[in-house]
């Protein structure tokens, strides 16, 4: 044991045992409750313009690759630092490091190593972390609400719709008939210009 914390706070094994106590003090941090799992995370929503992408497009294009940016950062950063780690751990401990050209070689081939280990492994977690605002377009359409306007015609209307905690409340619109205060209709078609959704009224049995 304390042959492996030597050579952990010893070249060329230092710089990764230097990265791996930094995400082990942020893991704590977060069991602590004195720092939040979101931390330093960060969005890689982009679009490539039509006149052609640029260096940094690629640049986006090869982080979500790694899955930077599609699972939390520390997370991957810890699964990286760990990888490199036990690589320089079990591999490189032998190695006399006289100068920067020595190391170099050796971190290259960790760094290597470890993004590809990081990416297979954060590869099964993508998508579990997205956070999906809640009551987007795509999911209210089709939904039914009830009309609290006095009327709804191409125009004007106005509904509201049953939700978590407050009603969610609509602008809405009518094609083709005129539909009254207290009719139930359904959510058909959205116009982003005016921000208001078309409706067509269900008829309710008595």
């Amino acid at each position: 044991m304390s042959e492996m914390i030597q050579a952990s706070l010893n070249w060329p094994t230092l710089p990764a045992t230097v990265l791996l106590g930094i995400c082990m003090v942020y893991w704590l941090c977060v069991i602590l409750s004195l720092m939040d799992l979101d931390f330093l995370d960060f969005d890689l929503d982009f679009e490539i313009g039509t006149e052609g992408a640029s260096i940094l497009d690629f640049g986006f294009i090869g982080l979500r690759f790694l899955n930077i940016g599609e699972v939390p950062v520390m997370l991957w950063v810890s699964i990286f630092s760990l990888s490199m780690w036990m690589l320089s751990i079990n591999f490189d401990t032998e190695v006399a490091i006289n100068s920067f050209l020595d190391y170099l070689p050796l971190a290259l081939r960790n760094t290597g190593i470890s993004l590809v280990v990081t990416k297979l492994v954060t590869q099964p977690l993508r998508g579990y972390f997205k956070f999906v605002p809640p009551n987007q377009i795509e999911t209210l359409l089709g939904k039914s609400c009830y009309v609290t306007s006095s009327t709804v015609n191409e125009k004007f209307g106005q509904a509201e719709m049953k939700a978590e905690g407050a009603p969610l409340k609509l602008h809405i619109r009518s094609k083709d008939e005129t539909i009254q205060k207290g009719d139930l209709v359904r959510l058909t078609d959205y116009h982003k210009e005016t921000q208001a959704f078309y409706v067509e009224k269900i008829n309710q049995e008595s």
